[in-house]
């Protein structure tokens, strides 16, 4: 999806202080991955905080992973701002007993994205940027960014990197999916307590058999995603599967984690040796988690029914297992399944991994949206 002919880059051995890496890594990251990461680090931890300036981002309701995305064009404006992103209290995602009073994503389950934060005086006076093209805001400590001001540079890569991204085999027309990638890999940076109910989860409520070498990740998205873009059948990933394992079956094994808010999905994938298509699977999923049956049921909806805290660690276990796989199956629609590509593209270093769409055959065609 990112590249023409051309090399990768290497795996480094460390991207940015706890960076979330796995004992399933592959060897190859996207192009600058290594410099984007330290390159972030640094713009958002300054040595002298009381010389920082601020670019806040109030995050607004919707799934985990667009919540990401949208962050991360926040992100991009901080740096070609040089101002220090900073999420502002009262994230929705937070709203649960477990997040108790840490407020924002970065308190509560991720890494802080950075170690200076703005004084609450600055927060009241700050002003909002409606566009990014304004002058005239330069001096002040702290901007609110308006997600007008976002959607103006979406499909855009931070100033910095335009250079040095010309000089790759990336297509300039996925530069800014590049960038998502690079956001997504430095804030998904789980702490330490959320990482050892992800092992927790991982060790108690893995059904069937765990990722392993050649297994191949399927996300399939159904619910409400539908009112937003296509949806597809369970027998279209099932033969998406079947055609990506029938590339190299010495490289992909018979074996799929199946990542899904569907119950439907888990039952035509795993219950039976045989599924509809007439493929022969071993499947392993998360079990004892909450779906969604009625798929007419609004996303938002059903994520305050189950809590919020049960669906981001529900959404990062499922990470977790479909990054530990060699091949990947989904629908580059949604948001979640972008989330999946970027990381493994990244700080798992399988960006030589294959990639299969239930949709687009030729990636130099997908439509990443956000």
């Amino acid at each position: 999806m990112y590249v023409k002919s051309g090399p990768l880059a290497p795996c480094p051995k460390q991207f940015a202080p706890g960076s979330w890496a796995s004992t399933s890594m592959g060897q190859w990251t996207l192009p600058l991955t290594l410099e984007a990461q330290q390159e972030i680090y640094a713009n958002q931890n300054p040595e002298d905080c009381s010389k920082a300036k601020y670019l806040v981002y109030h995050v607004v309701p919707n799934g985990v992973g667009a919540v990401i995305h949208v962050a991360g064009v926040a992100l991009q404006v901080a740096l070609d701002l040089n101002r220090v992103y900073v999420e502002a209290a009262g994230t929705f995602l937070t709203d649960s007993a477990q997040c108790g009073k840490s407020k924002t994503l970065d308190s509560c389950y991720f890494l802080p994205f950075s170690k200076c934060k703005p004084t609450a005086a600055q927060l009241r006076d700050a002003p909002q940027l409606v566009s990014s093209r304004r002058k005239g805001q330069e001096d002040k400590p702290v901007l609110t960014v308006t997600h007008d001001a976002l959607v103006e540079v979406r499909a855009q890569a931070p100033l910095r990197f335009l250079e040095r991204l010309n000089q790759t085999n990336m297509d300039p027309k996925k530069w800014y999916y590049w960038w998502r990638a690079q956001a997504a890999a430095y804030m998904l940076r789980p702490n330490e307590a959320i990482l050892k109910e992800i092992a927790r989860r991982k060790k108690t409520m893995i059904a069937g058999p765990a990722p392993a070498p050649g297994c191949i990740s399927v996300h399939v998205r159904h619910g409400d995603k539908g009112v937003e873009a296509q949806t597809f059948d369970d027998q279209v990933y099932d033969k998406t599967a079947a055609k990506l394992r029938g590339l190299d079956p010495d490289r992909f094994a018979d074996r799929l984690w199946v990542s899904t808010e569907d119950p439907n999905t888990i039952s035509y994938f795993a219950t039976n040796n045989t599924t509809a298509a007439g493929n022969k699977w071993q499947t392993g999923y998360i079990a004892g988690t909450p779906r969604k049956p009625d798929r007419t049921k609004a996303n938002l909806a059903y994520m305050a029914e189950i809590g919020y805290y049960e669906e981001v660690l529900n959404a990062m276990t499922n990470l977790d297992l479909a990054l530990e796989c060699d091949g990947f199956v989904g629908s580059i629609y949604s948001n979640w399944v972008r989330l999946i590509d970027e990381m493994r593209s990244t700080i798992r270093c399988k960006a030589d991994a294959v990639f299969a769409d239930v949709v687009y055959d030729s990636p130099h065609s997908m439509d990443v949206n956000w």
